[in-house]
């Protein structure tokens, strides 16, 4: 079953985060004029984030929502850099190669976007960034975790990004403002002024660690409070010009007050509660069964802090986005990926029918042949008594008939072969090697399949050779040559997008007498 997204106004956002095995879920209104006004909060077991969108779909219905998912910290990087000398629009590609000895995944097809440190904050000559990288194959489980329930994600944040957006409601004009949240597997600290993240410090405390006993709880809060003195001491020795105002804390369930009395006496900075203040109006949520919000844990308020992307934006804060266009696109075509996906496992099925189907009507004509030999042997046998017009008669029948079923083996044999080569191997093979910008709609395969026409449309022609470069691969495709090249391209009477191309490769040249159209 197909699923479509219904209509929405932009006005209605869930932001969604998965920690080990619990998924949480916040929705925020965000009427116009009105300060934004959180709906409801939800947290479930989930084992996956395409569970979790299901059992959260069953409870509160989505389809009509901006869905923002907080991305989890193995999923991506953050690296600092220096900005590139190029236009600000083509800041990550041109970062996209200096990236390669910074992250351990291949950044040639990975989703990169930037954002720019405030420049109050900046050194002299100096022009540093925030670039975040996600790995292609990261980025396309998450896209399809959404598109199996017939959603689709409107952006992609980091947990920085998320707490940064909450963090930056607590700033006072001119200063700069720190806040810590202590997750599942580890602490996260985040520094913004002027609403735009400026620091950033993972602390390796588990949240199993502090909420212990005794001795592990003291080990693990020490070790939590020593990371972020030595952060504090780093933030203000290269960021001299700014003042730090006071940290924020979101403690573990249980440990406020010792969290904060411990902080408290190891930083030289204001340390309190974090509180949303009167910016964002949770009355609702709070009435509701759970967990006010403002006794939330780091998980739910990175989800509350994802949701909140328009009222930054209606303060002109950079966003990070990344969504690949050309991935979103093929989204939208009637051929997706799940449709593809079942088309190619419906034909792989049509064709192991096709073949038993054919394996038992040869075997049935084998035995047909075999009981016409055996006949055939018994009248031989009976031939060494005197010979009758009416013996020799029948055993001429017998050989006629063993020879028709001779016949029918043998063609029946020789269609099972020549279809045994596997039609479904092309299709597997073609939905085993996807490229972004590119899809199939059309294969055609002749004979015993050694001449192959390939029809598809891309955005982009040159992602044409890396495409044939990953076929190859393919063991069906593999030594293969195309004889034959067409690009057309199509316009609006093709009921196609602007810039899209149509492209036709074949194994053999069609006769010179046809007629082409003009490539």
């Amino acid at each position: 079953m197909l699923f479509r997204r219904q209509s929405q106004d932009g006005s209605r956002w869930v932001g969604v985060t998965l920690a080990g095995a619990i998924a949480h879920a916040v929705e925020v209104i965000h009427p116009a004029g009105e300060p934004p006004r959180v709906g409801w909060m939800w947290a479930g077991d989930a084992p996956s984030l395409g569970q979790a969108l299901r059992s959260l779909q069953r409870e509160h219905p989505i389809d009509d929502a901006q869905l923002v998912v907080c991305v989890g910290q193995g999923s991506y990087r953050l690296v600092a850099t220096e900005a590139p000398d190029v236009p600000r629009e083509e800041w990550a590609d041109a970062l996209r190669w200096t990236l390669r000895d910074q992250v351990d995944f291949p950044v040639d097809d990975a989703i990169i976007d930037v954002l720019e440190v405030p420049e109050a904050t900046r050194l002299r000559q100096s022009s540093p960034t925030l670039t975040a990288v996600m790995a292609r194959s990261e980025h396309a489980a998450i896209e399809l975790a959404a598109d199996d329930v017939g959603l689709q994600w409107a952006a992609m944040e980091l947990p920085e990004t998320a707490l940064r957006n909450l963090c930056a409601l607590a700033e006072e004009d001119g200063k700069a403002h720190a806040l810590l949240a202590f997750g599942e597997a580890q602490g996260l600290l985040v520094i913004t002024f002027q609403k735009e993240l400026v620091m950033m410090r993972h602390i390796e405390v588990p949240l199993s660690a502090m909420t212990g006993g005794l001795e592990s709880r003291n080990a693990a809060l020490n070790r939590a409070a020593l990371e972020v003195l030595r952060t504090l001491d780093t933030f203000e020795r290269v960021h001299s010009q700014l003042t730090l105002d006071r940290l924020s804390v979101v403690p573990p369930a249980g440990q406020g007050d010792e969290v904060i009395a411990l902080l408290a006496e190891q930083v030289y900075v204001p340390v309190q509660a974090f509180s949303l203040g009167s910016d964002i109006d949770t009355a609702g949520a709070d009435s509701g069964a759970g967990v006010p919000v403002a006794q939330a844990g780091a998980q739910a308020l990175m989800a509350l802090g994802a949701a909140l992307r328009p009222m930054v934006a209606a303060r002109n804060g950079q966003q990070l986005a990344l969504i690949d266009p050309a991935s979103q696109m093929q989204q939208n075509q009637s051929w997706g990926a799940q449709q593809g996906l079942r088309w190619v496992s419906l034909a792989a099925a049509l064709c192991l029918v096709g073949g038993v189907a054919l394996k038992v009507v040869a075997a049935r004509a084998e035995s047909a042949a075999q009981q016409a030999e055996a006949a055939m042997q018994v009248m031989q046998r009976n031939l060494a008594a005197p010979e009758s017009a009416a013996v020799i008669k029948e055993l001429e029948t017998l050989r006629h008939r063993e020879a028709v079923q001779n016949h029918m083996r043998d063609v029946l044999t020789g269609s099972m072969s020549s279809s045994s080569f596997g039609y479904s191997d092309f299709l597997t093979a073609l939905g085993r090697q996807p490229q972004s910008g590119l899809w199939i709609t059309g294969l055609s395969i002749q004979g015993d399949g050694s001449d192959v026409a390939l029809t598809g449309r891309m955005t982009d022609p040159a992602t044409l050779p890396i495409y044939l470069r990953k076929l190859e691969q393919e063991e069906r495709f593999r030594g293969r040559r195309f004889a034959q090249l067409e690009l057309r391209s199509l316009g609006e009477q093709d009921n196609a997008p602007e810039g899209v191309t149509e492209f036709v490769l074949r194994g053999k040249i069609e006769g010179a007498s046809q007629k082409r159209g003009t490539p």
